[in-house]
């Protein structure tokens, strides 16, 4: 696996804020800016059903299905939303690990 910290290009700052924009009939964007300089350092577009809530949980998976359009029974929405849960959190576990073995963490 590869990792990497997210750096502003122009001052090196790691203090990053993500600003997430909607606009109806567009997929999600978030907007990357960094907290020192307020410049921007990147743009991300989210795929449909991507944008995951982390500690929202039913809430949040709803609200992403709602926007994609995706259509499920109650149960495959709770099984999804199991399996994103756990996913999500053992990735994150994975990426934390590679970035502590890479050194590069603050």
């Amino acid at each position: 696996m590869e990792v990497h910290r997210q750096t502003c290009q122009l001052c090196g700052s790691h203090e990053l804020r993500n600003i997430l924009a909607r606009e109806p009939g567009e997929p999600d964007k978030v907007f990357v800016q960094c907290h020192q300089c307020h410049e921007l350092v990147a743009r991300y577009v989210i795929s449909p059903g991507g944008y995951f809530h982390a500690h929202k949980g039913f809430e949040s998976f709803l609200r992403g299905l709602h926007r994609s359009g995706e259509s499920m029974s109650g149960r495959e929405m709770d099984q999804g939303l199991k399996g994103i849960e756990d996913k999500v959190e053992q990735h994150f576990e994975q990426v934390k690990a590679q970035l502590i073995k890479e050194d590069k963490l603050d």
